[in-house]
């Protein structure tokens, strides 16, 4: 009897630092939310529900059903002058022979928009590292070396399930963008490094070769299409990207997406934020013909190498 009183004694300190430690990961999670600003909601919209010759048209149909489906949760809509005006670029995505950085849950990506018919000459730098755990997306200090201006970002993004229309799942991103660049791109993974310190930690040789994942760019058409407007919160911004081969003009995928901003996640209104939630379900219901499931754009990207890759979005 003696013997399991004292037992019971040394019971409760552990019991107490077991809940002391709880509290301590909740309060973490709670500052880790705080700094979450952006939350974007992403459906894939498959490559043979548009006509290469028409694209715009083929956005007037699916933003019309969007616009419906909004109204039917209450949800306004502020319809852009310039949404039937596209925006044209060229991305590309960098990454090692085997894939290193893509396989790690970081994507190296440039951006070049169109001055006239061609891509120009100054481009956008980014380095993502994404994943499901948000905790070490939030801790993934993307800095860049002194002497360039980066501008950062760390969001939720809200993608499709891959079994059934109606799901949704989460993964973090955190984001440094080099905006207006005009050097010239490196070669090896040492020259990235140089601009992305993170990168040095990561275990690659520095004489790695780095270079497009895939033979093609993808050329990015883009229509920046209004707003939706959720009560009790600002409004999202709506757009819709299509992506194809700007030699054989063949569509490689659509995307139809909205992004909410906020300053605080903690005191997220429940409305604004359910709604935003439940129009992305029931869009993906209305409109399933459209609906490519099991896939992100840039796992896409890389599927045009040819290569297997041993990464799950």
């Amino acid at each position: 009897m003696a013997k399991r009183k004292a037992a019971a004694g040394k019971a409760a300190p552990r019991g107490q630092a077991h809940e002391a430690r709880a509290r301590k990961l909740a309060h973490d999670l709670d500052a880790i939310y705080e700094g979450l600003h952006y939350r974007e909601f992403k459906i894939l919209l498959k490559a043979e529900d548009f006509d290469e010759s028409d694209i715009a048209a083929e956005v007037h149909d699916y933003w019309k059903l969007a616009r419906r489906v909004a109204g039917e949760l209450l949800i306004s809509v502020q319809r852009s002058k310039t949404e039937t005006k596209p925006r044209f670029r060229d991305i590309v995505f960098l990454d090692a022979p085997g894939f290193d950085l893509y396989r790690k849950g970081f994507i190296l990506r440039v951006r070049r928009d169109y001055a006239g018919t061609e891509p120009g000459k100054s481009y956008e730098l980014t380095l993502k590292f994404r994943g499901p755990d948000i905790a070490e997306a939030e801790r993934m200090d993307l800095t860049p070396a002194k002497g360039f201006q980066g501008r950062g970002k760390f969001k939720e993004e809200l993608l499709l399930v891959s079994a059934k229309l109606g799901g949704m799942r989460s993964i973090f991103s955190h984001t440094c963008q080099l905006k207006e660049q005009t050097r010239p791109l490196g070669k090896t993974f040492a020259d990235f490094v140089r601009i992305f310190p993170h990168l040095g930690s990561l275990g690659i040789r520095p004489t790695t070769k780095i270079a497009p994942a895939a033979p093609t760019p993808v050329q990015e058409e883009l229509y920046d299409l209004g707003e939706f407007g959720f009560r009790g919160a600002k409004t999202a911004k709506v757009n819709m990207a299509v992506w194809r081969n700007p030699k054989t003009k063949k569509i490689l995928i659509g995307e139809f997406a909205y992004e909410t901003h906020f300053r605080h996640y903690g005191r997220l209104h429940p409305i604004p934020k359910l709604r935003s939630e439940r129009l992305y379900r029931l869009l993906q219901r209305e409109t399933g013909a459209w609906v490519e499931l099991a896939n992100t754009k840039t796992s896409l990207y890389y599927a045009l190498s040819g290569k297997k890759i041993a990464h799950d979005e």
